[in-house]
This record gives structure tokens, C-alpha cells and sequence, in this order.
């Protein structure tokens, strides 16, 4: 044998000799508050079949882990599937990782409702499959130092992370195959790379293309481990994968091919991976999530350049290589300054939190105490407090999901407190954390929010019998996918439209989307007074561009209360023919005990005439959920409405009376003027993407009042609306 014959035969049998460990997990989430189909969905395409594979295969171990809605949506509908779980954790083909209960971000919920969200998680494992979890799943990856300590305290020995995390806080990409110690206060934990490459081949590319990247991450000491861990749904749920998946095969190929490889490719699990291999090291990582999660926390316009920044840097492939873990976006708390919607339910759940944290030692017997914070737990499902490219925060039906259970929570403890039906408080409290106090006004039956800062607005207003914040709303914005739409071919359906490539395409599930890319100048919600001509209509209100007379629309409002009332006052100015006169507008907010309705009064006082054809208006907000459908429409006692579905715009003339009705949940939301008024309305749709390509949701509707002044009794003029909430 030569001497090049006989390196080539050693090179062959050094490789086959190099081995690795693979840890290949999922991550199954459906949000608290998602409908009913959806779930039985992603059970029969996904879930069910997923393990009726892995069963196939015993050599093939697997770390699953599933979030506290689908466990309830289980044990209620399907408990047959965790029978089969509890016998596959048992064999130990399956290491169940658990995580906090209701998938929250731990970065946006008190540290004490962390621990205890991560501990009833260990305490239903443990008591279901027999193990109490040695690891858990982070909520989107979104790691804070502090989340070393947290998980610490509450029993948790690992956590998985992307190798993003690991790479811009310094390391290697050939440092990222074992685990690393990390710690805080010196709490530590243990904390695995997440491989990207491997989220992106599985499973998407052919299984050979897996298995030949595994092998050249192999070593002769065997030391080296990959982990692929990614979201269960890629397995049946994401378009096309459940007949790529399932039908054609790739996941009984996939299984296969680890097990006839299992010479040198074992599948392992993380605690077995701990039990025998020692830590890489000690590290300590940086804010971060996956990539994309820190690209959309940042606000439109910083993502543009982020963008461009990129492209640009691309063009050298060298250079980008270098700085690419560097050039990174923001982290996820950025979002409660992006969308004050999200910054809302954040600071709403807090607010519960707080005042549940202040009640234990009173009420620590009670049993009503653990279905307060069973409420609130299902409060902190984190899908609803961002948006990336995905629903999140745009889906109504979530945001309303975060509000049920937090008013419900407060009820309980309403009840806990016996707090009566007929009192009524009011609490000055800076709320949204911006530096300026808001006012809360509350009774047996409602709970008002003020922001004196921002037009003297009503920003939210729970109703208690039925759990429900009918100001849950959302403002339209700007957003960075917005673009294709502005420029690209629409793809509606298969049909396709224009001579750009696929990846200048934006799937849209119908024509003419750009026309609603409206954007809104202040936030959706109540109270926010308007000094408007006679020419404004509800399709010039709608599109934001009727003449807007006075400065009090975004004004700073002075602010003062007693009892029952929060009084709002400001002086400004309102444009006339010979430019601007000075008026000065008070109302009031008062709210009577044991009734579910408001009183608001204006008193409006001009410093000379009013300037002619100016109109008084005031924009009143609802979210019904849907604007579509014919059980939830607007209402009179004046005129007959048909019905009209409040997805429609309108123009009324001299209405003492109009109300929004929801027969679905039985509701309705009525506002009465002491004066007749000219009523316009309009319905607030959103443009954000889906899975299924860029849609249109409802986010609510405004309803605008408007009195003309310069009619009215020389420089005064007084009216007073009652906002009233029934179920009926």
C-alpha cells in the first residue's frame, strides 16, 4: 500500500469514528384566547401525528415541551394525548421541558408571578407525567441577565437560547456545541445554543443535507453537541408542511436516518447531555432574542435603516460576516414604547399583580386567591403585547383574551376585599409609567382610565359583570412590511400580478389593501376633543384628513377630583377667519354608584364669537371585535339604522342617541346627547400580516358627535353625554 493510500484509509476511519450528540426538541404553544378550531388544528395536523411518529421510532429521543393552554385545551379535549406523553416521559424516549405556565415573557411580568407561573408548570408536570422538569423553554427567547436568577429560584437547572445570543455576546461559532454556565447574584444556571442553520434545514431541506451537517460537527472525542430546538407547528401547522411533513414523508425519513446513523449520531436528550458532559464554561449574555424578534422591536423607522444598513454591508460577504453578530436591533422591552396599546395591558396586568401581592397575607386562607392568580397568569400570555410579522398584538381577539382575564382577576378581588357595589373611588397614579399621573375612576361596575396628558382622553373602560375593556383598540401605524405593499406585485390567492420576482411578491388576501394604509396622528380612544369646519365627514375623519380648528386635540388637560368625579379643563385656541380666539373647555367625568354609566358635561367658554362654521366634536371609540358581522351593529332611538354592521361609515343628522350592539356577547355600548348632534362614524382596520399574507382586522370603531357653535349662545356653549354599558 502507498503512502497516499494508506493517510486516505486513516482519514476514512477517523472520520467514521467521529461522533456527536444531537438534541432535537419542540416547542408547542397556542395562545390563551385563541379559538377553539384553531387548536383542534394544530392537533390533528400536527401534534397528534408528530407523536404518532416519534412512537415508530423508540431509539430516537426527543425533549417536547408544551404551554399551559394546551395542556388545559388537553386535559379537556384530548387526554388521551397526554397519556401517551406521560408513557413516553416514563420509557425516557421523551424529556419533558417545562417553562412558564401561560408562556410568558419573564421580562415583562413582576419576578414573583415568574416563580410562581414556572412552578405551577413543575408542580402540573410532576403530578401529570411523573417528573418534575429539570429545564425549561424561555418565552421567544428573550433573555435579561436577571433570568439566570429568576429561573435559579424557582427549581430550573437549564435553558435553550439561539446561538444569536451566544454570538453577540462574544463567542465563536465553533465555541457553540456544549452548554455554558451562567449566573446572577450567583444563581446559576446551565444555558444551550440553539443552532440556527438546523432550524432553518429541518424541515425545509432534504434529511441528507441535515445529516451531512451534524457529521461535519462531529469530533473524534465525541464531545460536541448540536441542539435543534424550534416550534412544534413546523411540523404540520406552517403552510405545506403537513403534506411535506406527513404525507410525502421527511419526518419518517428524518427518524430514520437517525437511527441507522446512530453509530455515530445519537439522539440524547438535555438532562442526559448535563448527567455526563461537563460545562464549556462560564458566560454572560446580552439582552437579545432571534434576530428577527430584536429587528421588530425596533420603531419603523429604525428598522428601515437597520435594513438598508445591512443590504449595503452585504455587499462586501466578508466583512458582513464579521460584524453581522454585532449588527443587531433593539430588545424586547422597546415594544411598550412602540405600541401603547402594549405598554396598556402590560401596565393593566401590573396593576392586578400589585394589588393581589398586597392582599395574600389578608386573604391567605382563601381559596378565591388562586383563582385570582390563576386569572392573572392567563393575563401574561405574552402573544398580545408585540407584533412582528405575525399577528400578536394586531389580533383583537387576543388583546380582548389579556383583558378578560385581568378584569376577572380584579373582580375576584373585588370580591375578596368586599369592596361594595355602591362605592365609587378615584385613584391618581401614574399608570403608564411616562412621568405624568392618570386618573382611575371605579365602581361595583366599571373601571375608567384617564390620561390627562393626552387630551383629557378615556384610554380604557373595563365593564366587570361581563369581563370586557370596550377601549380596546388599536391605533393605526406605519409598519416596515407596509412597503411591499406600497410597491410590489400583490399576489392574491395563486393568481399573481406584475413582472416581479417571487421574493418582491406580497401574498394578500384581497385587492386593494393599500388603500386602507391610513395612519392615525394620536391614539384611538375616547374623549379626545375635536374643533372641526362643517365640511368634515365620516369618510374625511376616517382618513384623517378633516380640518382640525383647535389645539386641544393632543393638549394637556389640568386635572382635579373628588368622590365621584374627575374634572378636565384646558385653555387653548380655536382658528377663526381672523386667526386664533381663545376658548377655554371644561368636563367632567363623573361616575354614579352602582350604575354601569358615565356622565360627562362640557362647559365651553369662547373669548368673543365663535368663528363661523366651526363644529364642537367629540370622538367616542368601541371595539366590538368584528365590523362584519350582522349580530354586531349600530343602533338608535331617533332614526331606524338598518342594522347598519359596524365595519360601515355614515353621516347622521340630529341624533340625541346612538349605540354600538354586540348580540354575540349579549353588550351594548350606547352614548346619549343632551343636544342634538350631526354623528359621524367610521370603522379603525389595521393592515398587518398573516400567515396567509397582509389582511385587514378590526380594531374598532369611532364614533364623532359634533355641535355646530357659532348657533349657540354667544360665547358658551354646554352639553352633556351619557355613556351608558348594559348587557342584556
Amino acid at each position: 500500500m502507498s503512502m497516499s493510500e494508506s493517510t486516505g484509509s486513516g482519514q476514512q476511519e477517523r472520520a467514521r469514528k467521529k461522533r456527536i450528540s444531537l438534541i432535537f426538541g419542540c416547542h408547542a404553544h397556542q395562545p390563551v384566547g385563541n379559538f377553539g378550531f384553531v387548536f383542534e388544528q394544530a392537533y390533528d395536523l400536527s401534534y397528534k401525528p408528530f407523536l404518532d411518529v416519534l412512537e415508530r421510532f423508540p431509539a430516537v429521543r426527543a425533549v417536547l415541551h408544551f404551554t399551559g393552554p394546551l395542556f388545559d385545551w388537553f386535559e379537556e379535549n384530548r387526554p388521551e394525548f397526554l397519556d401517551r406523553l406521560a408513557r413516553m416521559s416514563a420509557s425516557g424516549q421523551v424529556e419533558i421541558m417545562g417553562g412558564g405556565y401561560y408562556e410568558p415573557l419573564l421580562c415583562a411580568i413582576p419576578e414573583r408571578d415568574a416563580v410562581a407561573q414556572i412552578t405551577r408548570m413543575r408542580e402540573y408536570c410532576r403530578t401529570r407525567f411523573g417528573r418534575t422538569p429539570r429545564g425549561m423553554w424561555l418565552t421567544e427567547r428573550v433573555w435579561e441577565p436577571q433570568m439566570a436568577r429568576i429561573m435559579a429560584r424557582a427549581g430550573v437547572e437549564y435553558t435553550a437560547l439561539d446561538d444569536t445570543h451566544f454570538l453577540c455576546s462574544g463567542l465563536r461559532p465553533d465555541q457553540l456545541h456544549g452548554y455554558y454556565m451562567t449566573e446572577d447574584e450567583g444563581r446559576t444556571i446551565k444555558t444551550f445554543p440553539i443552532l440556527e442553520k438546523l432550524r432553518y434545514l429541518v424541515p425545509f431541506h432534504g434529511v441528507e443535507e441535515t445529516i451531512a451537517y451534524l457529521r461535519e460537527l462531529a469530533t473524534e472525542d465525541g464531545t460536541h453537541c448540536a441542539v435543534l430546538h424550534d416550534d412544534y407547528e413546523k411540523f404540520g401547522v406552517w403552510p405545506g408542511t403537513h403534506g411535506s411533513v406527513y404525507t410525502e414523508g421527511w419526518l419518517e425519513r428524518f427518524f430514520t436516518a437517525l437511527t441507522e446513523n446512530s453509530e455515530w449520531l445519537t439522539t440524547t436528550t438535555y438532562g442526559e447531555f448535563i448527567d455526563r458532559t461537563p460545562a464549556l464554561g462560564r458566560t454572560y449574555i446580552t439582552c437579545a432574542s432571534y434576530e428577527e424578534m430584536m429587528v421588530w422591536a425596533l420603531p419603523t423607522p429604525m428598522q428601515r435603516a437597520l435594513g438598508e444598513a445591512r443590504s449595503r454591508l452585504q455587499e462586501d460577504p466578508h466583512l458582513y460576516r464579521q460584524v453581522a453578530p454585532f449588527l443587531r436591533g433593539g430588545f424586547w422591552r422597546n415594544f411598550l414604547a412602540k405600541y401603547d396599546e402594549s405598554n396598556n395591558i402590560q401596565k393593566r396586568m401590573l396593576r392586578a399583580s400589585n394589588r393581589l401581592e398586597r392582599l395574600r397575607d389578608a386573604c391567605a386562607a382563601d381559596p378565591r386567591l388562586g383563582d385570582a392568580e390563576r386569572l392573572l397568569h392567563q393575563g401574561q400570555c405574552n402573544c398580545a403585547y408585540w407584533h412582528g410579522v405575525f399577528g400578536g398584538l394586531y389580533l383583537n381577539h387576543l388583546r380582548t383574551a389579556l383583558y378578560e382575564c385581568i378584569i376577572a382577576a380584579d373582580k375576584v378581588m373585588d370580591a375578596l376585599e368586599g369592596r361594595s357595589a355602591d362605592s365609587v373611588t378615584v385613584q391618581q397614579t401614574d399608570f403608564d409609567g411616562d412621568g405624568n399621573d392618570e386618573y382611575v375612576l371605579e365602581n361595583g361596575s366599571l373601571a375608567l382610565f384617564l390620561s390627562p396628558t393626552d387630551g383629557g382622553t378615556l384610554f380604557e373602560a373595563d365593564y366587570k359583570p361581563k369581563p370586557f375593556n370596550f377601549l380596546n383598540t388599536l391605533t393605526r401605524r406605519d409598519e416596515p412590511y407596509h412597503d411591499l405593499l406600497r410597491k410590489g406585485a400583490v399576489q392574491i390567492g395563486d393568481s399573481a400580478q406584475g413582472d416581479l420576482s417571487i421574493h418582491e411578491m406580497v401574498k394578500a388576501k384581497e385587492a386593494g389593501l393599500d388603500s386602507y394604509l391610513v395612519y392615525d396622528p394620536w391614539r384611538r380612544v375616547s374623549l379626545r376633543d375635536r374643533f372641526l369646519d362643517g365640511s368634515a365627514t365620516a369618510d374625511s375623519l376616517w382618513c384623517n384628513r378633516a380640518r382640525e380648528h383647535g389645539d386641544f386635540v393632543r393638549g394637556v388637560y389640568k386635572a382635579t377630583s373628588n368622590g365621584n368625579e374627575v374634572i378636565l379643563s384646558r385653555e387653548g385656541t380655536v382658528l377663526g377667519e381672523h386667526g386664533p380666539v381663545p376658548v377655554r373647555l371644561s368636563k367632567s367625568v363623573r361616575l354614579a354608584a352602582g350604575e354601569s354609566a358615565v356622565e360627562i358635561r362640557y362647559d365651553i367658554e369662547c373669548g368673543g364669537a365663535w368663528p363661523k362654521d366651526v363644529y364642537f366634536g367629540v370622538e367616542f371609540a368601541a371595539n366590538l371585535l368584528t365590523g362584519s358581522a350582522e349580530d354586531r351593529y349600530y343602533l338608535s332611538d331617533d332614526v331606524d339604522m338598518g342594522r347598519a354592521m359596524l365595519g360601515t361609515r355614515g353621516n347622521h343628522e340630529s341624533l340625541t342617541h346612538i349605540a354600538v350592539r354586540d348580540e354575540w356577547q349579549r353588550l351594548e355600548c350606547g352614548w346619549r346627547f343632551s343636544k342634538p348632534a350631526r354623528v359621524h362614524r367610521f370603522a379603525i382596520e389595521t393592515v398587518s400580516q398573516s400567515e396567509g399574507g397582509q389582511e385587514r382586522v378590526h380594531q374598532g370603531c369611532v364614533v364623532v358627535p359634533v355641535w355646530r357653535l357659532d348657533q349657540t349662545e354667544v360665547g358658551l356653549f354646554s352639553c352633556t353625554v351619557r355613556m351608558e354599558i348594559v348587557q342584556f
